[in-house]
């Protein structure tokens, strides 16, 4: 190789690592914009039937240049806004991956209990006291796979967002002593499958076949963006997995994760 290839390589591959340290800085904040945006939709819709009843007893109040309704409705605009943007930067950061060589792809070693143990602890505000939850695993075994530590946890906190909503859609705002999430990894045949259970309300075939159809949601407006599910399966496939579902009207919704155990976990 003559001098001038190997320099051109050498600024090749120096491009390269800026290129993917610019998408691993973009995805870290990301993530966190993402969930607590998510988070504060969840808490504004518990703090909706408070509002509702102000209205209802003081129908005449403004708050600065907006009315009460008027108000809830710039809130949730804004917050879908976030998470527009939010969703578009993940795009943009596997847009710049893509257009790097082979290295960008590199993976490393990603434990899936401790990715689930975080993301459970992420959603604890919404579980404490209305949703019992059981994660069960052998923890004389490691459930070791090579991917992206972030985009699964993406992917798992958004099963269990739509665990918690289902949930409530079918119990009421607080669900004590009637919410089950189950979460489990079994292994078989060098692959490893997590199991997201809830007894939340279910859906009907019609539904089941359009959950991963980008922007279809069964939410109320301001309530979800119809994306969530079809990230989630996008993260999974890129780490060479599947995703399904089994639900049930009225009795709840099974998801179960497929994906190849690293062979040294």
């Amino acid at each position: 190789m003559t001098n001038a290839l190997k320099a051109e390589k050498e600024n090749l591959d120096a491009l390269e690592q800026i290129v993917l340290g610019v998408a691993h800085e973009l995805n870290n904040p990301n993530a966190f914009v993402r969930m607590n945006t998510t988070n504060l939709k969840k808490m504004f819709r518990l703090l909706r039937p408070c509002l509702e009843e102000y209205e209802k007893n003081h129908p005449e109040k403004a708050f600065g240049p907006y009315t009460l309704p008027e108000l809830r409705s710039k809130f949730n605009q804004h917050l879908e806004g976030i998470l527009e943007a939010s969703v578009r930067m993940i795009t943009i950061a596997d847009q710049l991956k893509q257009c790097t060589s082979d290295s960008m792809g590199r993976h490393c070693e990603v434990s899936l209990p401790a990715v689930i143990t975080d993301m459970i602890r992420a959603h604890e505000f919404r579980m404490r006291g209305s949703v019992e939850v059981n994660f069960d695993f052998d923890e004389g075994k490691t459930y070791t796979v090579m991917g992206h530590r972030l985009q699964l946890e993406q992917a798992v906190s958004t099963l269990l967002g739509n665990a918690c909503d289902a949930i409530v859609e079918r119990f009421g705002s607080e669900p004590i002593g009637r919410g089950r999430l189950i979460i489990s990894i079994t292994e078989k045949t060098g692959h490893l499958f997590v199991h997201v259970s809830d007894n939340g309300t279910g859906m009907d075939s019609e539904t089941l076949e359009k959950v991963f159809t980008p922007y279809f949601t069964t939410k109320p407006q301001g309530a979800g963006d119809g994306l969530g599910l079809p990230l989630c399966r996008s993260v999974i496939g890129r780490h060479g997995g599947t995703i399904s579902i089994e639900s049930k009207e009225g009795a709840g919704t099974e998801v179960t994760i497929q994906l190849s155990k690293w062979k040294n976990g």
